[in-house]
């Protein structure tokens, strides 16, 4: 089980996150929706180690992460995404993919991914060679190939059709495993209602209790 409990935040003395409370069990399928400016990527940046709380706790099953700097985090099994490709430009696509799926327990589950991706005609392409939708895919990729317990996806809609956005969403529901939880954050309500089970909306400066029923 993953959670966060009674989260705070403030940049300047401006309070972006107040008791804020996420929590996740194996498979749990949740959407986090909300107006620009109420704090989800700050949310995001917390839950994945890339930012520190200014008060409350994080734990993931028996480990405690409050403070922890992000490599701990993914080491323990929680994967992002984030609102831009962070592949590099000066590799390619199946580089940076056979990296993140170097080991031998996860080499496999990459050429599963793979063989279900469409991505193996673009294996050998620069990142800024391929499509938007298949990126969207690799990002997808490579969070998964380590079978992590949670993956997190900030904004994955962005720049997609509906139709794009369509086929993703039916990719991401094949390739999750029943273990793995889901964090939306995102905008699409469409989307949301193809992969998650639960949408919750943030507002500002209002506390939030993130369960799936």
């Amino acid at each position: 089980m993953f959670s966060m409990q009674g989260i705070c935040k403030s940049f300047g003395g401006i309070e972006v996150l107040s008791d804020i409370s996420l929590t996740l069990q194996s498979g749990d399928r949740i959407g986090i929706t909300g107006a620009n400016g109420v704090g989800k990527s700050t949310l995001i940046n917390i839950a994945t180690g890339f930012l520190a709380p200014d008060h409350g706790w994080i734990q993931l099953n028996d480990l405690m992460l409050t403070n922890c700097p992000a490599w701990e985090f993914a080491r323990a099994g929680i994967r992002r995404t984030f609102q831009s490709s962070r592949f590099l430009q000066t590799a390619t696509l199946g580089e940076q993919l056979f990296l993140a799926g170097h080991a031998p327990e996860y080499r496999n589950r990459l050429a599963d991914l793979l063989d279900h991706s469409n991505l193996q005609s673009s294996l050998h392409l620069f990142p800024d060679e391929i499509s938007l939708p298949l990126l969207r895919k690799a990002e997808v990729v490579r969070g998964l190939v380590t079978q992590p317990e949670i993956l997190i996806l900030d904004e994955p809609s962005a720049g997609l059709t509906a139709d794009e956005l369509h086929q993703f969403g039916t990719f991401l529901n094949q390739q999750l495993g029943r273990k793995t939880a889901l964090v939306v954050v995102e905008h699409r309500l469409d989307f949301m209602a193809i992969v998650t089970d639960t949408v919750v909306e943030m507002k500002l400066n209002q506390g939030l209790q993130v369960r799936a029923d």
